[in-house]
């Protein structure tokens, strides 16, 4: 699984522009666009691996440090519902079970409210922002989220119905990249199409 995984990691954009419609694949993957979430989906065997990435403004509608208690109320919200990934993800067919998951908050509460529980690594960069055409350098908070399954068969699933759209109404799209045994692919998701197909 790590090595499907790291040679997934690995594809350059020239696969992206290939798999992704064209003007889908102007948006780079790697920027932080409000309302632009990312999503990997990794199939190997009996291991299915779903990894998602989004800012904080996607998710709790700010991306500084938690202290009132409305944001903190907006935190443990965002938090509970990424605990749920059978609300998240409605998977076919390949009688999977949840076996590990990890939900990064790092960068927008402090590690003593965290529970002690969960993993605590981070992401956080700087960037080329733009806002109403200035363009300035802002640290950018995101939110990390790994799920890790274990599937009878993971190449029996043919397909992930993506409902975070549902929950978070932040996310405009997600960039999702998908890999299994016999092949990969990626799509943009939107509220009006939330599939993905193997």
């Amino acid at each position: 699984m790590k090595n499907t995984l790291l040679k997934f990691v690995s594809f350059n954009l020239v696969f992206l522009s290939a798999a992704i419609q064209a003007e889908e694949a102007r948006t780079n993957l790697d920027a932080h666009v409000h309302g632009v979430s990312e999503l990997m989906v990794v199939a190997e065997e009996n291991a299915l691996e779903i990894q998602f990435k989004s800012p904080a403004m996607n998710l709790v509608g700010f991306e500084h440090q938690a202290k009132s208690s409305k944001d903190l109320k907006a935190v443990d919200k965002a938090a509970s519902t990424l605990r749920q990934p059978e609300a998240l993800f409605l998977m076919s067919d390949a009688h999977c079970k949840l076996i590990n998951m990890s939900v990064d908050l790092s960068k927008i509460i402090d590690i003593d409210h965290q529970d002690n529980d969960h993993d605590r690594s981070s992401s956080n960069h700087k960037h080329e922002h733009n806002d109403n055409g200035k363009h300035h350098d802002e640290n950018h908070s995101e939110i990390m989220v790994t799920y890790k399954y274990h599937c009878q068969d993971s190449t029996s699933l043919p397909s992930i119905t993506v409902n975070l759209f549902e929950f978070f109404t932040g996310i405009e799209e997600i960039n999702t990249m998908w890999i299994n045994q016999t092949g990969q692919g990626g799509i943009t998701l939107r509220h009006n199409n939330r599939t993905i197909n193997f």
